[in-house]
């Protein structure tokens, strides 16, 4: 939409955004339709669409803002200036934290996107919703960079690190919020996903490869 157009009709992106955010959260992405959406604003369904091309865009859109607390909470991580375990330590509590508190925001970003949903969004989103994620990501990067350097670990993939932490933690928190509550409290979710952290840690330790090597 051209600027001329937009400032015609005001910006009515941000209000629509807590009305769409509200259904996902209570009727995730198949619940919720754009009519929905559209009713709850207080607009038409043709608004909506001047704003947001499609239900994917609005759901992504809703996913970035997620994904920007995430983000501000992990950059305040001083990596530089924190040993090594403190700054797992505290990698690993913020991830558990926003679970905990912003348990919506993390199905909405780690649960139901699809790949398809991605590629049917605007490019610019989709690049920003790229460089939230490897600036989250790249907060985990460093850590692994600066202990090879340091020589605790042994060289490898920061990257391939990075995403097999995520992945770890990611799962065993997913596990809690499906259908396995009954076995996985958010307690000894918690529980699991540090000790899966230090399982990570500890096999990637130089001296316990050269221990093994002994």
């Amino acid at each position: 939409m051209t600027a001329d157009r937009k400032s015609r009709r005001g910006d009515r992106a941000p209000a629509l955004l807590p009305v769409a955010r509200r259904l996902f959260f209570e009727r995730g992405y198949h619940g919720t339709t754009m009519e929905q959406v559209a009713t709850g604003a207080g607009f038409s369904k043709r608004t909506v669409y001047l704003y947001f091309r499609n239900k994917d865009e609005l759901f992504i859109a809703v996913a970035e803002e997620g994904l920007l607390i995430l983000r501000n909470r992990l950059e305040q991580i001083d990596v530089e200036a924190l040993q090594i375990e403190p700054c797992i330590e505290q990698i690993t509590q913020c991830y558990l934290w926003f679970a905990r508190e912003h348990a919506d925001y993390f199905k909405i970003i780690f649960h139901e996107p699809t790949q398809g949903m991605i590629a049917n969004v605007s490019q610019d989103l989709r690049k920003r919703i790229e460089q939230h994620e490897r600036a989250c990501l790249g907060i985990v990067v460093k850590v692994v960079e600066k202990a090879v350097r340091l020589g605790v670990v042994f060289d490898v993939d920061p990257w391939e690190i990075a995403a097999i932490f995520w992945g770890a933690v990611t799962g065993v928190v997913l596990l809690s919020m499906g259908g396995s509550q009954t076995i996985f409290t958010q307690r000894t979710r918690e529980e699991l996903s540090a000790k899966a952290t230090w399982i990570i840690y500890r096999g990637l330790r130089a001296d316990a490869a050269n221990t093994e090597q002994e």
